[in-house]
C-alpha cells in the first residue's frame, strides 16, 4: 500500500508514524510525501520526496494526479488546510483512480472554511461558537446596545496558523486591526482561498478568556464518528500547540462526538475550543490531520493505523481511538541535513519526460 502525505513540510514524526504503521500491519508499501517547498524537512524522510507546485498554482493537482497514477496510490492524507478545498473539489477523481482520500467532501470543507458562520452550522447540534461581525459599524452598534465589550479579536473568517489575527482594547485598535487583517489577507495564500474580498474576509468577536483545548474527531470514509481526542493547550507556538495535557473530560468527549457525527465528514477535524467557565465555544475548525495529533500518539492513540486499516478494508482496533489521560508533552525540534538527491521535482520531472 503506498501513501501520500501531502504538505509534510516540517512533520517529520507523522511520516514516522505512517511508516510504523504499515510495519506493523505487515504491508508493504512505501510513504510519499509532498511539498511546495524543497528544503522541507520532511522531504528527507519519506520513501519517495516530491516537490509540487502550491496549492495555488493550476499546476497543483495535475502534480497531484501524476504521483497517485505513477506510484499507485491508494491513500492520501493531506497535512495542511489550504490544500484541503483543491483535493475535496477533486475527490472523485481521486477515487476513481483507487485513491482512498482523507478529507471531508466539499461543502463541508466550504462550511468549517467560514468561522463567521459558525453559530449557525453548530446550532443544530447543541454546540457553541462566539457572535460574529463581520465590520466595524456592526461592532459599533453592539457596543453601542453593551451586546458586546472590549477586548475584541480581530481575525480572517478562513485563517490558518494565526495569521492576520489581533487583539483590540479600543475602537482605535479595532480600526487598526481590521486593516492589518486585511492586509495579511492580501499578502497570503489566504487571499486565494476564498471568493471574498479581503476587506468582506474578516470577523470580530468576543475574546473568550479561560482554558484552552484541541478537540480532534475522526471518522470514517463514510463519515462514520469513530473516535475524539482531547488536549488542554499549555503553550502555543505559531498558531500551534508547543505544550499540552491529554484530558478525556466528558463534556468535550460528547461535544466531539456530536460535531463528528452531525458534520459527517471523511477522515480527520482538528477544533480548537475555549471554556470561559461556564460553556465551551468552538473557535476554530480545521478539516485535516492537526499537528497536534502527535501529542495524542504520544499518549496511545495510532489513527495512521486506523487510516491504514480503513484503506485496506481490515477491522479497526479499538485502542488505537483511545489516548491515556493526564500526560504532559512537549515539542522539540530536530536538525536534518538536506540531500537534494532525494527529493524528485514533479514540474521538472515532467518536463524532461516531455522532451524525450
Amino acid at each position: 500500500m503506498n501513501i501520500l502525505l501531502t504538505s509534510g513540510a516540517r512533520r517529520i514524526d507523522f511520516v514516522g508514524f505512517f511508516k510504523k504503521a504499515l510495519k506493523d500491519a505487515d504491508i508493504k508499501g512505501k510513504i510519499i510525501v509532498a511539498d511546495p517547498e524543497e528544503n522541507a524537512p520532511s522531504l528527507q524522510a519519506g520513501d519517495e520526496n516530491y516537490v509540487i507546485p502550491h496549492q495555488t498554482d493550476s499546476k497543483y493537482m495535475e502534480a497531484i494526479f501524476d504521483i497517485c497514477k505513477k506510484h499507485h496510490v491508494q491513500c492520501l492524507v493531506p497535512l495542511n488546510d489550504w490544500e484541503v478545498p483543491k483535493l475535496s473539489a477533486h475527490k472523485k477523481e481521486l477515487e476513481a483512480i483507487g485513491v482512498s482520500v482523507f478529507t471531508p467532501d466539499k461543502n463541508i470543507v466550504h462550511n468549517v472554511r467560514d468561522k463567521g458562520k459558525y453559530k449557525e452550522l453548530l446550532k443544530p447540534f447543541d454546540v457553541k461558537a462566539p457572535q460574529s461581525y463581520f465590520d466595524i459599524k456592526e461592532v459599533e452598534e453592539a457596543l453601542e446596545k453593551n451586546e458586546i465589550s472590549f477586548p475584541l479579536i480581530v481575525k480572517p473568517r478562513n485563517g490558518s496558523a494565526s495569521i492576520g489575527i489581533e487583539i483590540a482594547h479600543s475602537l482605535e485598535d479595532l480600526k487598526f486591526a481590521y486593516q492589518f487583517a486585511v492586509n495579511k489577507i492580501k499578502e497570503t495564500p489566504l487571499d486565494n482561498a476564498t471568493y471574498k474580498k479581503p476587506e468582506d474576509n474578516i470577523i470580530i468577536q468576543d475574546v473568550i478568556e479561560g482554558e484552552k483545548y484541541s478537540v480532534d474527531m475522526f471518522n470514517d470514509l463514510d463519515g462514520r464518528f469513530l473516535g475524539s481526542f482531547i488536549r488542554k493547550q499549555i503553550e502555543m507556538r505559531g498558531g500551534d500547540v508547543d505544550k499540552c495535557i491529554t484530558e478525556n473530560p466528558p463534556e468535550l468527549l460528547d461535544i466531539a462526538q456530536r460535531m463528528g457525527e452531525n458534520l459527517g465528514h471523511a477522515g480527520y477535524i482538528n477544533t480548537d475550543v475555549y471554556y470561559d467557565g461556564t460553556d465551551y465555544y468552538v473557535i476554530d475548525i480545521n478539516p485535516r490531520f492537526g499537528g497536534g495529533y502527535a501529542f495524542t500518539h504520544m499518549a496511545g492513540a495510532d489513527i495512521p493505523a486506523t487510516i491504514i486499516a480503513l484503506t485496506a478494508g481490515e477491522k479497526v482496533q479499538k485502542d488505537w481511538l483511545t489516548q491515556d489521560s493526564d500526560i504532559e508533552l512537549a515539542r522539540h525540534d530536530i536538525v536534518v541535513q538536506v540531500d537534494k538527491e532525494k527529493v524528485s521535482n514533479t514540474l521538472k520531472t515532467k518536463e524532461k519526460a516531455s522532451s524525450i
